[in-house]
């Protein structure tokens, strides 16, 4: 996978973040450049694009914010992630074949770069459709989101309201993983 660079004029210096946990999925609500996502961030006040890197819907794959540095895309998770933005509006369209191999590969070139970070949409910590209905979370996931035995665990408890305790005694010595990440599976 090739990565664009863009040679950005920054408002201003960036932090460097100091962790990565999570890779926060967003859609752009829209088309357009990744030169016009950095001028409409600038207006914004901020120091540029908020995004580190965007994916057009021809496939191309652009750098945005350098990938070490603080974002600017999800409130009180920008010290802790990386921002991936996909071109278009996925509450009104779909998202092409070409845009959707190079979202796996930037997902995979991510989890590379860093294996304990959880893929998740924006809407999954604000109110917001962001990235949209038809967002294809699944696909572009596939073979590198699997979800972890800890993940489908947080899942059940908080769509069940179960303690700890209950999830420990059924994966332990009643059912077995299996079942906890079937569980999982149908209520996310």
């Amino acid at each position: 996978m090739k990565i664009f660079e863009v040679d950005f004029n920054w408002n201003g210096a960036l932090s460097k973040r100091s962790g990565t946990e999570l890779i926060i999925l967003h859609h752009r609500a829209g088309d357009g450049d990744v030169s016009s996502i950095h001028q409409g961030h600038l207006k914004n006040g901020w120091s540029g694009i908020g995004y580190h890197f965007y994916v057009r819907k021809d496939g191309s794959v652009f750098r945005g914010r350098p990938i070490g540095s603080i974002g600017a895309h999800c409130t009180n998770y920008n010290s802790c992630s990386v921002g991936v933005c996909f071109e278009g509006n996925f509450e009104k369209e779909s998202m092409t074949n070409a845009q959707l191999k190079a979202g796996q590969s930037i997902i995979d070139y991510l989890r590379n770069l860093y294996p304990k970070a959880k893929v998740k949409r924006h809407g999954e910590f604000q109110a917001t459709a962001c990235p949209g209905k038809n967002f294809p979370f699944d696909e572009i996931c596939k073979g590198v989101c699997e979800m972890t035995l800890e993940d489908a665990i947080e899942i059940v408890q908080a769509k069940a309201g179960l303690e700890d305790e209950t999830i420990e005694f059924l994966l332990c010595y009643k059912y077995g993983e299996e079942l906890i990440t079937k569980l999982a599976d149908a209520v996310r």
